[in-house]
């Protein structure tokens, strides 16, 4: 199960294009500003990276595939905060940067708190699929692989938190 670093390191993953777009608007009036969410982003994907370095050398367990359910969708949903820049927030005073700053960082406790490490658009750019399952014990878990899953199949999968799966590579 990742721990608390690895949630934080995904959820500031997945805001990377955010952070790419904010460091794009506000490199020339307020260059800390952009170079600062750059940065968070950029140690984000990273971590990412490092974690799917990492999960190569966990332990596999076997896992039968009882029902199937593609989940890509709910990355597209996710998108939604990306809108964010583009309500033209000037930064002009303290109050507007402390708003969204404070509004971020919800964001980000939700995210984490809520073990939602798979829904992240880096992910899905990086050629991810998500999908949710239903075990042939009945339990129910969401799958982040990057093949096409089927019914009834046998997998090699790693636990990346609680009821989130990651095929392991062959």
């Amino acid at each position: 199960m990742p721990t608390w670093l690895t949630r934080v390191l995904l959820f500031l993953s997945s805001y990377l294009p955010l952070t790419i777009i904010f460091f794009v608007l506000y490199s020339d009036k307020q260059f800390w500003l952009g170079l600062s969410a750059l940065s968070l982003g950029l140690i984000g994907f990273l971590g990412l990276l490092v974690l799917l370095r990492w999960e190569r050398d966990f332990s596999p367990i076997q896992v039968k595939v009882h029902s199937v359910q593609r989940k890509d969708g709910e990355a597209m949903s996710y998108i939604v905060t990306y809108f964010i820049p583009f309500l033209a927030i000037p930064f002009s005073d303290w109050q507007q940067a402390v708003a969204l700053s404070t509004f971020l960082i919800v964001l980000g406790i939700l995210y984490i708190n809520s073990n939602m490490i798979h829904i992240n658009p880096m992910l899905n750019l990086m050629g991810y699929h998500i999908y949710e399952l239903t075990l042939e014990d009945g339990d129910k878990r969401s799958l982040v692989t990057k093949r096409r899953i089927r019914q009834n199949a046998q997998l090699s999968v790693i636990v990346l938190g609680e009821e989130i799966l990651m095929e392991k590579p062959s």
